[in-house]
């Protein structure tokens, strides 16, 4: 069961660290590009319109929205998967497992908005970015974390890989909750029976994965006209798929082990390739140091680590939770500056919050990649070059 438990951490690590690399390879790319003389080419391509027309029935997008609101929805849906998993019967099943990361994930949400939204007061519409530095990219905290090796003890792997589950359901509740527009009664009662659908295959016990499919494909177009985010139907979809096939297999972990290849080595690249291109001829010195830039920057590399370790070692005191097994707490706070890597999931509430507007002239996007960047370094240098004594908490 323990090499089991491994081998199963492995694989997932080991996925993510390819993301995270790959990611870091097309980010240089999509600045590079969109900076040259083929900027042009690459807006024109992202601008393109791509879809299906049957007799009356059409769905035409640009190829950016089918990124961000097609691709994405599988990497959402690879996320209910784990989720459901985790906690039905992987390492967040016990309760013990789940306190503190659970906590040091809300603290890592409440302190970056706060920070942001300091920046921000008395400007609504800037206010609608509260959630962007809130949110941490898992492959390249992960990728970096891998990078170290045994400086690091698997405990703290563990640790933010729990920690980036609940900040992913985090950002499902935000999406949820606070990004929606103006809602459609008639394809939100399409959303519903597709859901109740769903619910009467589970409840059926049906084994066959393509029925989920097509109606999880239904529910997404249908959530995608109602006005709520369309990534959502791939969670949706997820809690629905049964954990097991009747004979006792795992059904759950199979659908997951397929699709994280190639949300890691095509979905996630493509999604990074596809937001990261920022034209920095339009940003300025002021820009820089607007409320917008500066509440991302500093929510990403000041809010996110303060938040995730001070809620820690509030716990591991209390004894709310326990230290990470041969975990230091110098140790605990380098991952907590590398949760500040919010890259391509701040990207996507960015996306959200400010969509359609080039009011902030591309840089939120570049105040992303910057808080993102420096996060990852300097996690990188602490852990790697910070003595690690035994810290008592």
């Amino acid at each position: 069961m323990k090499h089991k438990i491994r081998n199963t951490i492995h694989d997932i690590t080991h996925h993510d660290a390819t993301a995270g690399i790959i990611m870091i390879f097309l980010t240089i790319i999509a600045l590079l590009y969109q900076n040259s003389t083929y900027g042009v080419d690459y807006r024109q391509w992202l601008d393109t319109h791509a879809g299906f027309i049957f007799g009356s029935f059409e769905l035409v997008k640009p190829i950016l929205l089918w990124i961000n609101d097609g691709f994405i929805t599988i990497f959402f849906f690879a996320i209910g998967l784990e989720l459901k998993h985790e906690f039905m019967e992987g390492h967040l099943s016990k309760l013990s497992n789940v306190t503190l990361p659970a906590l040091a994930a809300l603290g890592g949400i409440v302190f970056p908005a706060l920070t942001f939204c300091a920046f921000n007061v008395g400007d609504d519409y800037a206010l609608r970015g509260w959630a962007i530095p809130a949110a941490t990219d898992a492959a390249f905290s992960v990728a970096i974390l891998l990078m170290l090796g045994s400086r690091v003890p698997p405990s703290l792997k563990i640790f933010l890989l729990s920690l980036a589950i609940f900040d992913d359901i985090g950002a499902i509740i935000v999406i949820a909750l606070f990004y929606t527009s103006e809602l459609s009664v008639l394809a939100l009662s399409s959303a519903c029976i597709a859901i109740f659908v769903l619910a009467l295959l589970n409840f059926m016990s049906v084994q066959r994965k393509s029925l989920y499919y097509i109606v999880g494909a239904i529910l997404w177009f249908s959530i995608l006209k109602s006005g709520v985010h369309a990534t959502l139907a791939g969670i949706i979809t997820a809690f629905f798929i049964p954990l097991k096939r009747n004979d006792g297999t795992p059904l759950v972990n199979e659908i997951y082990d397929h699709s994280k290849m190639w949300i890691s080595v095509f979905i996630l690249p493509l999604f990074a390739f596809a937001n990261a291109g920022v034209d920095l001829s339009g940003v300025s010195v002021e820009s820089l140091f607007s409320g917008v830039s500066l509440g991302i920057f500093l929510g990403l590399f000041v809010g996110k680590q303060l938040g995730v370790f001070i809620v820690c070692y509030i716990c591991i005191k209390l004894k709310l939770a326990s230290m990470p097994k041969d975990a230091t707490l110098s140790q605990l706070y380098g991952v907590a500056i590398l949760t500040g890597i919010g890259f391509t999931m701040s990207m996507f509430v960015d996306g959200l919050a400010y969509g359609g507007s080039d009011i902030y002239a591309y840089t939120d996007s570049l105040a992303i990649i910057l808080g993102s960047t420096l996060s990852g370094i300097i996690g990188y240098l602490f852990l790697r070059f910070y003595p690690h004594v035994r810290n008592k908490a």
